[in-house]
């Protein structure tokens, strides 16, 4: 019968949309460093950061330089990003486009896989760990891949009671915006203290401007960067990309 073909077919459909294409965490397991190149137009503590920048452009730009995913910001209030940026490049990127909310309802996940995300970031300061995991498990079930974000080590210990497999660790004080890479080392020497580092891949966010910063953060054993002001303010992003990833 035409229905059942039509039935089968849809299953077919349906377990595709499900597959993770674009692999962050592939990226982050095959790559020496993954660089995760952010848009951002602007933020609460900075204001304006670059209100002139096309978004397809820009991707084609990191897709260039070799970076490993993009980063969306995609909250309008605060940071002037929309959810239609990722639809709109959705099409074009070869990479994972890991989309950058306060995510605190399911139907953000639903909304961001819709758009054509293929990572969200959970950000463990505002979840519960229930609600982490009843999102980890959401995501895992419509093809999502997740970074649960940390800012100390409270914060590690609720993640460190889920099933997430990326921690990204945010350099920034959400408290004063204050920034410090020695956030980073704290938590990764805390993995170490339970004997946990090798059961995560690890992504440091924010604060990394130069390949100094690339070079004591690579030391503590990541195996990936969130950069986005500096990239976002450059004058030349391909060329400080390749700056960064010491490849001039």
């Amino acid at each position: 019968m035409i229905l059942d073909e039509i039935t089968r077919e849809k299953y077919k459909q349906i377990e595709d949309i499900k597959t993770v294409h674009r692999s962050l965490i592939r990226e982050l397991q095959n790559s020496e460093l993954t660089i995760i190149a952010e848009m951002k137009k602007a933020s609460p503590s900075r204001g304006l950061i670059n209100g002139g920048f096309t978004p397809s452009a820009r991707l084609s730009i990191y897709q260039k330089a070799g970076v490993g995913a993009v980063s969306i910001l995609t909250d309008r209030k605060f940071f002037d990003g929309h959810i239609d940026i990722i639809k709109n490049l959705h099409s074009l990127s070869k990479i994972p486009i890991l989309r950058k909310d306060f995510i605190i309802d399911p139907l953000q996940l639903y909304e961001s896989r819709l758009a054509g995300a293929d990572v969200i970031l959970l950000i463990a300061k505002i979840l519960d760990q229930n609600k982490i995991e009843l999102f980890l498990n959401i995501a895992r079930e419509i093809g999502l891949q997740a970074i649960v974000e940390v800012h100390n080590i409270q914060e590690l210990n609720k993640v460190l009671n889920t099933s997430a497999r990326i921690i990204g660790i945010n350099n920034r004080n959400l408290n004063d915006f204050t920034v410090d890479l020695q956030t980073t080392k704290n938590i990764i020497l805390e993995l170490k203290k339970k004997n946990k580092f090798t059961e995560y891949l690890i992504v440091s966010e924010s604060g990394i401007h130069s390949r100094e910063d690339i070079k004591y953060l690579t030391e503590m054993g990541i195996d990936g960067v969130l950069v986005g002001e500096s990239l976002m303010q450059a004058e030349n992003p391909e060329q400080k990309i390749k700056k960064l990833l010491g490849k001039v």
